[in-house]
């Protein structure tokens, strides 16, 4: 009788009656995680090393543009701002609780900064953590991923380019010659740990890195806007929150290439 009933509840409508609409519903609730993004008008006065790592943050005209003040918009996607708060939420169970009471923290979450040849602020941010292992001092980034990319991650046996790029920004600035990146599986909570050190690559790509930003700073402040590194239909300048401003903005008056990425890992 029980099924029965179950059944009868489980029978689906008639065509033309009302229905649930269940791909509706999802497609409503996912709305909500954007319901509340805008363009908004901001001066960055920085370099920042998670983005440095990353996209349009190795082109030029993109920093020049957000020194002199643009339009960031938010392309964020339901899936990216939820990914995104996963991140956060996993961040602070990680780095609150789990490393916290380890014994090897040193300092959790603190800012970073580092001043140019002029003097003024160049590059900062915020530094996951620093620990201590077996008497050495190590860098500590932390990301999470999903199971394939992690598992991929342990497989070939090294972290991805941009989590070096972005730990070498922070061992430069602390002058520590190691770091660590440690990956977290979103799906079983592994963790997957990678000591990084400062050999002759990196310690190239670091200098070249340092440079590039000061020459893209100095045409900021000569007012040199730099030249288009990339097609305007490009997946760099397609994803970039500053599409419309660059559109919108002059030819420009400087070449200068985007920043070199790492070429060598491990």
């Amino acid at each position: 009788m029980t099924k029965n009933l179950i059944k009868q509840m489980m029978v689906k409508p008639a065509e033309g009656e009302d229905s649930f609409d269940a791909a509706g519903f999802v497609e409503t609730i996912n709305k909500g995680y954007t319901a509340n993004l805008e363009t908004r008008f901001q001066v960055k006065k920085k370099f920042i090393p998670s983005k440095l790592a990353y996209g349009e943050g190795k082109c030029p005209r993109y920093w020049y543009l957000a020194f002199e003040g643009a339009n960031f918009e938010d392309n964020s996607t339901a899936f990216s701002i939820a990914n995104m708060k996963n991140g956060v939420k996993s961040h602070e169970r990680i780095l609150g609780m789990a490393l916290k009471n380890s014994g090897i923290a040193v300092d959790i979450e603190f800012e970073i900064s580092h001043n140019g040849k002029d003097g003024t602020l160049l590059l900062g941010g915020f530094c996951d953590g620093m620990v201590n292992w077996k008497n050495d001092d190590y860098v500590l980034e932390l990301k999470t991923s999903n199971n394939e990319a992690f598992e991929y991650r342990k497989n070939v046996g090294q972290p991805k380019t941009g989590h070096v790029e972005q730990l070498l920004l922070y061992m430069k600035v602390l002058k520590k010659a190691k770091g660590v990146i440690l990956y977290e599986n979103k799906n079983t909570h592994e963790l997957l740990a990678f000591p990084i050190e400062a050999n002759e690559t990196y310690k190239k790509w670091i200098n070249t890195t340092f440079d590039w930003m000061e020459v893209v700073k100095d045409a900021w402040k000569e007012k040199n806007l730099p030249m288009k590194p990339y097609r305007s239909n490009s997946k760099i300048c397609k994803g970039c929150a500053l599409k419309t401003d660059c559109f919108k903005a002059e030819a420009g008056t400087i070449k200068i290439e985007p920043l070199e990425e790492l070429s060598e890992t491990m």
